[in-house]
């Protein structure tokens, strides 16, 4: 299973479309179905996010659903919160589960379960066969009060509690799971990924095996190199977050100020209570604050921020940072050395603290000089590629297809066998003419399907030609896959056929066209680090992470 994902473009949708919905419901949860998105829908999706033409194929529709659920708040309380879980349709096979947390919001309705931009990732994803949950997060979403931004224990404990409730939904909306799960998340989405997989490995590892993780671009460091932005005179572009992060840790600590006018200066004092209602974007927040986030500060505060390592802003990001822990589920942090908003420091931090406690199973992949929102298509293609690697699917028949190609019409002498390479499974086999059994003879010119299943009700059909090599040439095409990745100075496929391949950037930019004749390597020394897609003779496309 070869994954795709690209940079998040919203899909619109009328809520008020949705009051025929179904509703299911499950003791602690229940899931409200929003949508059903036809492979045509995906495909629409697809398109919006502006990757070429054919680089990520749908395999299945998808049902979204709206999910609502508890969680514990710091406060000691459960609390209402809500996400998406998105689920390939009409799948007998079980299936590995995935958990997208988001990056940063601000207005309540632009979450994943609102279906915002990033709800289509869940979507696309889901297409290529996996259920996908995305949290909204504590005081987002439909849940009240304040969301508790880039605090680590709570973005962990929703998202943990998501996953919980699609297992206990399986039953109900009709799918199984088969104990593989991948987390990944950008932005605040990588802080808390890192730190969900810290709840689970350190708290929760007899209930959950984590398969890969990938945190992206988030602020693991959030006390260190990511806090430098509070005392720094450089403009920053999302001034916004500093007042964002100081209303929520005030929210969960409760010692930073007792009155806003306690912390921010007057005209800022004044206008936080509005902009932070859940009703303004992040956007129309940013643009209320000065370039020099800490010009909001009072000159005080900023003094004793300054001067005293007791603080209690210190304390409180000290007790989010996310690196002081041993991880052993295989992990890479992608970041880009060029990020403007979450310094990239914050990975190099995590990777070396990660490898000094102990940890051989941590990997960090740079994207180069890409800013922060550039580096999302780099991070993502590179971050879900690398699950494709990662994943073990249920159904797995190995076959080898021998044909013998008669061109004469008519001459029905034409045949097909096919060899089962771990026939120790029980399968079972179907020919498209209803015959049974591995093989075929007396066949004329034309295309012959064969299916195996399992006894689950898992399927997977070949499509083979007799009469010519042309259905087995495309079949050897669409199982092309270039390894390694990521690649370093050389990239190969098994793939004999070939006779060119073009170079695209993650813009979707033709780069290079090269002939390569029938070889099965190419020297990509050329390349700086970073997202490419390779076509090859203009038709098989597919991605490579050059590292």
């Amino acid at each position: 299973m070869t994954l795709y994902i690209a940079v998040m473009l919203k899909k619109t949708i009328s809520f008020l479309s949705l009051l025929s919905l179904f509703i299911f419901s499950s003791q602690a949860q229940t899931a409200e179905l929003l949508e059903h998105y036809t492979i045509a829908d995906v495909e629409d999706a697809m398109s919006n996010f502006g990757f070429p033409t054919g680089l990520i194929d749908p395999v299945y529709e998808v049902d979204f659903y709206k999910v609502t659920y508890e969680t514990l708040h710091p406060n000691g309380e459960m609390v209402l919160v809500t996400g998406a879980l998105c689920i390939p349709s009409d799948v007998e096979c079980p299936l590995p589960l995935t958990s997208y947390q988001h990056g940063t919001v601000a207005a309540k309705s632009n979450v994943p379960s609102y279906q915002n931009g990033e709800s289509n990732l869940g979507v696309i994803y889901s297409s290529l066969g996996y259920v996908t949950t995305m949290p909204d997060y504590i005081g987002l979403g439909d849940s009240p009060g304040m969301h508790l931004y880039v605090h680590a224990e709570s973005e962990a404990g929703a998202s943990l509690d998501l996953i919980r409730a699609a297992e206990d939904l399986q039953t109900e909306l009709g799918f199984n799971l088969d104990g593989q799960l991948f987390l990944w998340g950008y932005s605040q989405g990588g802080h808390a990924t890192l730190a969900l997989q810290r709840m689970i490995e350190t708290d929760f590892a007899d209930e959950f095996t984590i398969t890969a993780s990938a945190p992206m671009s988030g602020p693991y460091d959030i006390s260190g190199v990511q806090a430098d932005v509070v005392t720094s005179t450089e403009p920053y572009p999302t001034p916004g977050y500093l007042p964002y992060v100081a209303l929520s840790y005030q929210e969960v600590y409760g010692n930073l100020y007792e009155e806003l006018t306690d912390f921010f200066l007057p005209e800022y004092a004044a206008i936080i209570p509005g902009l932070f209602d859940g009703t303004v974007s992040m956007a129309v927040i940013n643009s209320n604050f000065p370039d020099v986030p800490s010009e909001c500060l009072l000159p005080e505060v900023l003094e004793a921020y300054e001067n005293d390592p007791e603080h209690p802003i210190r304390l409180a990001l000290e007790d989010n940072d996310l690196y002081n822990w041993t991880p052993t589920a295989p992990t890479r942090l992608y970041y880009c050395e060029g990020d403007d908003q979450v310094a990239f420091e914050n990975a190099i931090v995590a990777l070396e603290a990660f490898i000094a406690n102990g940890s051989t199973s941590v990997e960090a992949f740079d994207g180069g000089l890409l800013d922060h929102g550039d580096c999302a298509p780099f991070a993502m293609l590179g971050g879900l590629s690398w699950f494709s690697q990662m994943y073990v699917p249920a159904f797995a028949p190995e076959i080898t297809i021998a044909v013998i190609d008669e061109t004469a019409e008519g001459a029905e002498d034409g045949a097909i066998t096919i060899t089962v390479l771990n026939e120790e499974i029980d399968w079972i086999y179907e020919w498209g003419n209803d015959a049974s059994g591995t093989s075929l003879s007396g066949l004329n010119q034309g295309e012959y399907t064969f299916t195996i299943y399992d006894e689950n009700g898992c399927a997977e059909t070949w499509t083979i030609t007799v009469g010519g090599a042309v259905g087995l040439d495309e079949l050897a095409r669409q199982q092309v896959t270039l390894f390694p990745q990521p690649a370093t100075s050389e990239v190969n496929w098994a793939n004999n056929t070939f006779q060119s391949v073009d170079i695209y950037d993650s813009m979707g930019r033709m780069l290079h066209r090269i002939p390569v004749n029938g070889k099965t390597a190419l020297s990509i020394d050329f390349l700086s680090s970073g997202m490419y897609v390779l076509v090859f003779d203009q038709k098989v496309q597919r991605q490579l992470i050059k590292q």
